[in-house]
């Protein structure tokens, strides 16, 4: 079981250093948002690719940090791009003149006025490899963060599926002596109205019956002891078992609601919302497995 939320980084140097960094939290399908550095915006894409063919589940934040070493630190002024920022800002300010004028320092320091070199003389291509190889190794680390997260959600959700188990055993329980207080209320409210109409022996008996069938939870409870089993199944699942086990919390709920409208005791209905309480932290853990 792996979990959506983690954290994972590499770290290299092969002439210049860069690091990767990977920031997961959960999503109902993949997210993946890259920041690279300027001149490896076409990274971007191939990291979508490496990434893909480890997740499945998860909104994914990637960060790319180039740094060049000091010594080999080389960077040129785009002339150009500088003189026309200079003119539109000359002509910005004759038109509001009320606004400060332009500094050099701050068009200095407009993207792409100033460029480095930060290849230290590789191959831009060579250097894309090198970084989509250590890629995978940022990746796995994400993986293995998010594989022991997931370790520790497992056990919670164990000892969730437990509570709903042991509740669904209490609920059968009340529910075997729902019959026997249908027909006591039954009789209490016969003896009540004795006086005032006419009601036979067999027309009692088709009432208590009516009420009996309509107050069997049987069947609900019978399918909750099922997707207990099925919620088992799946934590034994190798892969992404995120999207299941969402889909069999709303059968948890649509049985446990059910059990609930039907509970002819206060009991019983006691026992149903206990278990709609716990099933709904079930459903909260879900959310963040993959």
């Amino acid at each position: 079981m792996e979990s959506m939320t983690g954290f994972g980084s590499f770290s290299m140097q092969n002439g210049v250093s860069w690091t990767w960094t990977l920031r997961s939290v959960n999503a109902k399908g993949l997210e993946i948002r890259c920041r690279c550095p300027a001149g490896y915006e076409d990274l971007e894409l191939k990291i979508r690719e490496c990434l893909r063919s480890f997740f499945t589940r998860g909104s994914i934040l990637v960060s790319l940090d180039v740094f060049s070493q000091v010594q080999n630190l080389s960077s040129r002024v785009n002339l150009p791009f500088l003189e026309e920022l200079c003119t539109l800002a000359g002509q910005i300010h004759e038109k509001y003149p009320l606004l400060r004028p332009a500094s050099i320092d701050g068009l200095m320091n407009v993207r792409g006025v100033v460029e480095s070199d930060q290849n230290n003389g590789a191959d831009h291509d060579e250097l894309c490899r090198l970084f989509l190889t250590s890629l995978e190794q940022a990746a796995e680390s994400l993986k293995s963060a998010r594989l022991t997260e997931g370790a520790k959600m497992a056990v919670c959700l164990n000892d969730q599926i437990s509570q709903i188990e042991q509740l669904v055993q209490q609920a059968k329980t009340l529910a075997a002596v729902q019959p026997v207080k249908i027909r006591e209320k039954l009789k209490e409210g016969l003896s009540l109205i004795q006086g005032t109409i006419d009601l036979s022996e067999e027309r009692f008996m088709q009432e208590v019956t009516a009420c009996m069938l309509r107050a069997d939870v049987r069947e609900e409870l019978d399918r909750l002891e099922a997707h207990v089993h099925t919620a088992r199944e799946l934590f034994a699942e190798k892969g992404p078992v995120g999207r299941k086990l969402d889909f069999l919390c709303q059968e948890f709920n649509r049985e446990a609601n059910t059990l609930c409208s039907k509970s002819a005791d206060i009991e019983l209905t006691k026992t149903g919302m206990a278990l709609k309480t716990t099933i709904d932290q079930f459903r909260e853990q879900v959310q963040n497995i993959e």
